[in-house]
């Protein structure tokens, strides 16, 4: 069920590891748009007494993360592909 939406999103990566300033502003711009998120989420998570609401900022924290190592990989690919 998933694979249909794979395809469009490698595809998408693809696109952004090309040579491109332009793509390579987007992924800063991207990046920075993360960054509040993961430090957000973890203060809060310093400060968090709610069981519930702590499983909920760590779901937060998790997917901005995995979003983050996404962006790593895509930049190493567009550092490997615009040396």
């Amino acid at each position: 069920m998933a694979e249909p939406f794979l395809s469009p999103v490698n595809a998408s990566l693809s696109v952004l590891a090309e040579n491109s300033a332009h793509n390579g502003k987007l992924l800063h711009s991207l990046s920075n748009k993360l960054l509040p998120i993961v430090v957000f989420s973890q203060l809060a998570l310093r400060r968090c007494e709610d069981d519930q609401l702590k499983r909920q900022l760590e779901k937060i924290l998790g997917a901005a993360e995995q979003a983050r190592d996404i962006l790593v990989e895509i930049r190493s690919l567009h550092a490997e592909r615009n040396p």
